[in-house]
């Protein structure tokens, strides 16, 4: 029997703009994330950079509206990456996102300790002098306290043009065919050592999943954690 011990606590990262706004955030595909919008009579709205017009996303299985009007998006995937447009009932403009999904399948991942560097920048042949680089998050809360742990930081494909504001990847690309492996987010790990805070510790109630049989047909498992998230 296998037993699986985890926090009962959801992980979902918040992105927030100011009202009537239009915010661009990259994110990492395959974890869940909300986008606030403040009104209950909310309606949100998709369309992707290939050429489609904008649609109702109640259409979409892995997004749900929350009561108080934000959206929550279930294990976004890459082929989610466009604008999401929150209206009020008068069709005006509350907020709208510009979200770049990059693909967590593709992660670089690098530790400091190993000596492993992380992604060099590197020039876009599309005529406009752009340079591909990451832009890297800061470092997350060491995992342990009082002991050695680690610690990660998250960072994404941007692209800048001379004298112009970086842009994610994938929303600067749009349906641009081209690839290249550098097209792609970072993640960097590094050792630490911090005192513990015994005042901020928070206790949290853990979930058991049990699982009396293992599947004998193959010699390779998986396992997932359903309520963790890269973001934490």
């Amino acid at each position: 029997m296998l037993s699986l011990f985890l926090p009962a606590s959801c992980a979902q990262i918040l992105v927030t703009c100011a009202y009537k706004s239009l915010c661009q955030q990259a994110l990492l595909s395959g974890n869940d994330v909300v986008l606030q919008c403040d009104h209950l009579q909310a309606y949100w709205y998709f369309s992707s950079f290939q050429g489609e017009a904008p649609f109702l996303v109640s259409s979409l299985p892995n997004i749900k509206k929350l009561p108080g009007g934000s959206l929550q998006l279930n294990k976004p995937q890459p082929s989610q990456t466009g604008l999401y447009r929150c209206e009020d009932n008068n069709t005006a403009l509350v907020v709208e996102y510009e979200i770049d999904f990059q693909d967590v399948t593709m992660l670089h991942i690098t530790h400091k300790g190993l000596g492993q560097n992380p992604l060099q920048n590197q020039s876009l042949s599309l005529g406009r002098k752009e340079i591909i680089f990451t832009h890297w998050e800061p470092w997350q809360d060491c995992n342990r306290c009082g002991v050695p742990g680690e610690r990660k930081r998250l960072g994404y494909c941007y692209i800048q043009e001379s004298l112009e504001n970086p842009v994610p990847c994938w929303l600067y690309l749009g349906d641009e065919k081209l690839w290249s492996s550098r097209l792609q987010p970072e993640m960097q790990v590094e050792a630490c050592l911090v005192p513990c805070n015994h005042s901020k510790e928070i206790i949290q109630p853990f979930f058991t999943f049990d699982i009396s049989k293992l599947g004998q047909s193959t010699s390779n498992m998986q396992l997932t954690c359903p309520l963790a998230s890269i973001y934490r």
